[in-house]
């Protein structure tokens, strides 16, 4: 088992982060045959947080766990890639935990810290030129960032502490970012390749939750239509990141800004009022934008100073 997580680090990391999202999913369905009154703790919850002109991140869930400690299986599902990385680490695949850990400093060992400034600088402004955008969508009279005052320090710390507790940024990323793309980086010739393939690896990895969706009657096309976009939107949001990390070194950080921060797009600044052009949303389309300009401009390497060449990581 060690001996062929050591051979193939990022499918095992993979297999380990789906195996705890399926068990957690598992877990849920029986909880629900046997107590079919638990089905309602989601819809609750969204419920409670809404009413309460908040929106779904780490706090406001953690609120709610109190009064209802079945939605702990959302925590655990979220923080299934850091868990499995964490696990991987500590066995010494990927460099082990010295280098998994060392993902945290905002500047990256191979970054340097004014490259690494300007990075921020531009992250905060793209991210505000997103909030931007849903304000301006949102339609005269429609206040879209609302949501984000429910930290009682105004929209803009709202915002900012935004960036850091969003469930999707800050539990996954030191999975994704900080353990399998740098694995994939060493391995393979394109990083463009390897984010397009740790985008596809991402989408995979919900699909256990997706349980749910089948179990209401989603019609099969609308199931499939909303899949391919939510690919789509993952393997740009890979590629964002992806540049961004190897703008800061190999920091993690940079990542957990662009999936916390366009998550925040999506879940605070959308919340009152839901604008779609067609089959796609402001935020899948604000991502695939920016990962089509990075990737015609860093082109395959994706900012990243050296590029390794390797057998693959598969």
């Amino acid at each position: 088992m060690l001996a062929f997580a050591r051979r193939r680090p990022v499918l095992s990391h993979f297999l380990l982060s789906f195996l705890i999202a399926s068990l957690v999913i598992v877990f849920a369905v029986a909880a629900f045959i046997m107590n079919p009154a638990s089905a309602g703790a989601t819809t609750t919850l969204v419920n409670n947080i809404t009413a309460s002109d908040g929106y779904i991140n780490l706090l406001t869930i953690a609120s709610e766990t109190v009064k209802q400690p079945m939605l702990l299986t959302i925590f655990v599902f979220a923080f299934a890639p850091t868990i499995s990385a964490l696990l991987l680490a500590a066995a010494g695949v990927g460099g082990g935990w010295s280098r998994l850990i060392s993902r945290f400093n905002p500047v990256g060992p191979e970054g340097t810290r004014g490259r690494a400034v300007r990075l921020y600088l531009v992250l905060l402004a793209v991210y505000a030129f997103g909030l931007f955008v849903y304000d301006w969508i949102s339609g005269p009279g429609v206040n879209a960032l609302e949501r984000l005052e429910g930290f009682g320090a105004g929209i803009v710390f709202g915002a900012l502490i935004g960036l850091f507790v969003d469930e999707g940024g800050t539990l996954e990323e030191l999975g994704w970012r900080g353990f399998a793309w740098p694995i994939l980086l060493d391995s393979m010739r394109s990083p463009l390749v390897a984010a397009v393939v740790l985008g596809a690896l991402h989408w995979g990895w919900h699909l256990p939750r997706e349980v749910f969706t089948i179990m209401g009657g989603a019609p099969l096309s609308t199931f499939l239509v909303n899949q391919t976009v939510f690919l789509v939107l993952c393997i740009a949001l890979s590629i964002v990141a992806g540049y961004c990390v190897n703008q800061a070194g190999g920091s993690v950080w940079p990542a957990i800004f662009v999936h916390g921060g366009s998550n925040v797009w999506s879940k605070a600044a959308s919340d009152s009022v839901t604008p779609t052009f067609g089959f796609l949303d402001p935020r899948t389309m604000m991502l695939v934008v920016l990962a089509a300009v990075i990737a015609a401009f860093a082109h395959r390497h994706l900012g990243r100073a050296t590029v390794a060449a390797g057998p693959s990581a598969g």
